[in-house]
């Protein structure tokens, strides 16, 4: 079984993805797994972060997020369950920012062929789009609610919640347009689209392990 969960900021779907994988027995193949995987496989730390900030307006947001941001450990390296049954199905490169992305796309592929995953972003949708046992989800909310949620999470202004969500909204759409040449917030992209905004958190829950379930039967 696969599901993969693309997210809005502010629309709870990094809960929603944990909660789901749990449930469903799914290893959550997130950002954070695929980075250590990746770099366990030789692909240089700078591609990564290069990668991880493609999209984004300014070179200011870069630098101050790479301040912010811890970098991975060699003992952080080798904490992911993934690392342990990960084998490269292609050469690896990363000689420029395509190679990476292109990379980082095969070891997704393969992560996701072995089965039982939850891949959380990263264009999983457009990469497993021909997977018949892959369930495509994406989870949405009002931009005023997904800002409310944003300045009660990171404890920031109004003004500041609404940055970082228009800012994080044009990375993922942008990433997902240069890199898989699709619109992040098509529908028909997805099995099912969910609305935070109207849907509770439990119920969306349950609607994608349903939906998730009836598919790997179907397939």
């Amino acid at each position: 079984m696969i599901v993969t969960l693309s997210r809005q900021m502010g629309s709870e779907g990094d809960a929603i993805a944990g909660r789901v994988a749990a449930e469903l027995g799914l290893a959550l193949v997130d950002r954070a797994a695929v980075h250590q995987v990746a770099l366990a496989a030789g692909i240089p730390e700078e591609m990564l972060q290069r990668l991880a900030y493609e999209g984004q307006r300014t070179m200011a947001a870069e630098i101050l997020e790479n301040l912010r941001a811890p970098r991975p450990s060699a003992s952080s390296a080798t904490s992911s369950p993934l690392l342990g049954v990960f084998a490269p199905a292609v050469p690896l490169s990363a000689g420029s920012l395509e190679d990476a992305a292109q990379s980082v796309h095969a070891l997704i592929r393969d992560i996701a062929g072995r089965g039982n995953v939850l891949v959380l972003g990263q264009g999983g949708q457009s990469l497993l789009r021909s997977r018949k046992d892959a369930c495509h989800v994406l989870v949405v909310a009002p931009p005023q609610v997904r800002v409310a949620r944003v300045m009660a999470r990171d404890g920031i202004s109004l003004v500041a919640a609404r940055r970082r969500v228009r800012a994080s909204d044009d990375a993922r759409g942008n990433y997902l347009l240069r890199y898989h040449n699709v619109r992040w917030l098509d529908s028909l992209q997805y099995h099912l689209v969910i609305n935070t905004g109207q849907t509770p958190v439990d119920v969306a829950v349950r609607l994608i392990v349903t939906g998730a379930q009836a598919l790997g039967v179907q397939a």
